[in-house]
């Protein structure tokens, strides 16, 4: 008889359970609030917390604390080292005149994983690889549509020409 009520018990308690598991899961699904939802409730402005700073200083022992040994604080002298003036030097600006450069395409080989670009510098139609120097041009990149080249600290892109 003891057993019976006590099953009867856990069978309420475990439908109750699942009933309340249920109806959290489910009652979003079914149920609507009529809620109005006003623009100013929606913007509001932002709470700031603020942190003051806090400041000390630090007092530094003479002593110290591993070797024993007091340290004698030193005393640091600024000097001013005496500028001299200088001469002032008129730069000579040399103009950088890039070669006609005409960028093709390029061709890869399938045992070779580099690629070797067509270039056609002053009218001469030349082959060149990445890190290849021609006429004080030399090759940075070499892609499909475009070569990367630097001439004289100056770097540009050429786009391929059909």
């Amino acid at each position: 008889m003891q057993k019976k009520k006590i099953n009867k018990a856990l069978i309420i308690a475990v439908a109750l359970i699942w009933g309340v598991v249920i109806y959290k899961f489910a009652a979003p699904y079914f149920l609507t609030n009529d809620m109005v939802v006003t623009a100013d409730a929606l913007v509001s402005p932002p709470k700031i917390f603020l942190r003051k700073k806090d400041t000390f200083n630090l007092n530094i022992p003479d002593r110290d604390p591993f070797l024993g040994k007091i340290i004698s604080k030193r005393k640091t002298t600024v000097s001013v080292p005496s500028r001299s003036q200088k001469k002032s030097r008129s730069k000579t600006v040399v103009a950088k005149n890039w070669p006609r450069i005409e960028y093709l395409g390029f061709i890869k080989s399938k045992e070779s994983k580099s690629r070797l670009g067509l270039l056609r510098v002053n009218g001469v139609l030349k082959r060149v690889r990445n890190g290849a120097d021609i006429q004080g041009v030399k090759v940075k990149t070499i892609s499909q549509d475009k070569i990367t080249l630097q001439f004289q600290k100056d770097i540009k892109d050429f786009l391929k020409s059909n």
